[in-house]
Parts: C-alpha cells; sequence; structure tokens
C-alpha cells in the first residue's frame, strides 16, 4: 500500500497537470460539501457540478475513460436533481421518464466503457478497473432513481475506492484525495446519523418511563 501511495508523482513542472489539480481542487470542495447534505436534490446538484470538475481534471492528463463517465455521471445528475425538483414543487413526474432516463443512462455508461476500452483502447489502468468503475455507476444511476441517498452513497464510496486507482495511475493527486476524503465524508454522516438515532431513542425511552 505504501509503494502504491509513492508511486504518485507531483509534476509541477508541467503546466497541463497544475491545470488538471486547479479543477480537481474546485472538485475536492464541492463533493465534501455534498456529502454533508441530507437533501437529495442538493446533494445531487453539487456531485454534478463537482463530478463536471473531475472529468475536466480527467481531460488534461489524458484519462479520457474517467473524463467521458464522470461527463456523463455530472449530466445523469442534473437530470434527475431536475426530475426530483419538478415533484418537490407538486409536478407530477410520469415514473417510465425516470425509467427512460435511468436505462440511457446505464446503456451510456456501459457503451462509452465499450468504445473507449476495447474499440479506442485508450490509456486506461487496467480493463478490470474500468469495469468495476463502470458497474458502480449503474448503482449510481438505480440510487438515482430510487428514493433516498443510502444506495448512492454507498455505490460513491465504492466506485472511489476504484477510482483511487485509477487516479493515482495518471497522477491525479487532488483527486485521490478527494475519493479519501469523500469515503470519510460518508462514514462520518452515518456516524453522525446513528448518534442522532441514538439520542432520539433515549429520549423516546426517558418520555416513556415517565408516562
Amino acid at each position: 500500500m505504501i509503494d502504491f501511495f509513492r508511486s504518485i508523482e507531483f509534476h509541477f513542472h508541467d503546466p497541463l497537470w497544475i491545470v488538471s489539480q486547479v479543477f480537481a481542487f474546485f472538485a475536492l470542495v464541492t463533493m465534501f460539501w455534498s456529502f454533508q447534505i441530507t437533501n437529495k436534490i442538493k446533494m445531487m446538484v453539487l456531485l454534478g457540478l463537482g463530478t463536471m470538475f473531475l472529468a475536466i481534471s480527467a481531460y488534461f492528463l489524458s484519462n479520457y475513460t474517467l473524463m467521458v463517465l464522470f461527463g456523463l455521471a455530472a449530466v445523469r445528475n442534473y437530470v434527475f436533481s431536475y426530475l426530483d425538483w419538478r415533484t418537490s414543487k407538486g409536478n407530477i413526474v410520469p415514473k417510465w421518464v425516470t425509467y427512460f432516463f435511468g436505462g440511457v443512462f446505464v446503456v451510456s455508461t456501459v457503451v462509452s466503457t465499450v468504445v473507449l476500452v476495447h474499440v479506442l483502447r485508450v490509456p486506461t489502468a487496467g480493463v478490470w478497473l474500468e469495469w468495476l468503475i463502470c458497474v458502480t455507476l449503474i448503482g449510481l444511476v438505480i440510487g438515482n432513481v430510487l428514493e433516498g441517498t443510502n444506495l448512492m452513497r454507498i455505490s460513491f464510496v465504492v466506485n472511489r475506492i476504484f477510482n483511487i486507482i485509477n487516479h493515482a495511475y495518471f497522477n491525479n493527486v487532488i483527486a485521490v484525495i478527494i475519493a479519501m476524503l469523500t469515503i470519510s465524508s460518508n462514514i462520518i454522516f452515518y456516524i453522525r446519523q446513528l448518534v442522532g438515532w441514538i439520542k432520539k431513542r433515549r429520549a423516546a425511552a426517558q418520555v416513556t418511563e415517565q408516562v
């Protein structure tokens, strides 16, 4: 593990690497912020913005597979946040619309992986890794369709575990930090949820005893 992180290099002499890290830093701020929010709509908007920054960062490092997949993920978050926003305002959004866009993004994610990895054969950290990232992104699509944020969070955490390897391969230093922090951020979120649940249980128990 130590050797793995030692393989990451800082290319301060390379302007493109520096630009990539600037966009990755923007992604760091927005993504860490997003996972402290319980509102699914706001969370998806911030995730879309952060993912877009990561897509731009990946472009400057010639990490084209992740650039395309992150680009699709950003669009997906905006589409589903808009649909959820319309629903929250009392507008009826037919289920088939949500399922349709879910299907579109699942197919787009799989097709993009096939074309980039197997047809164009762009540089990758490993074919197996790209497919694991693809699968976790499909989990995120399903999480967008379902209510709540749990599946989104779990899929995102697993996705970021695989992305650490990918980012390290392309020397995206800040993106590695993002992946580690977002995993930690989700753990913190669930700890906060657990503490809140325990407090409510204790308060309910005290009320019962008083009665």
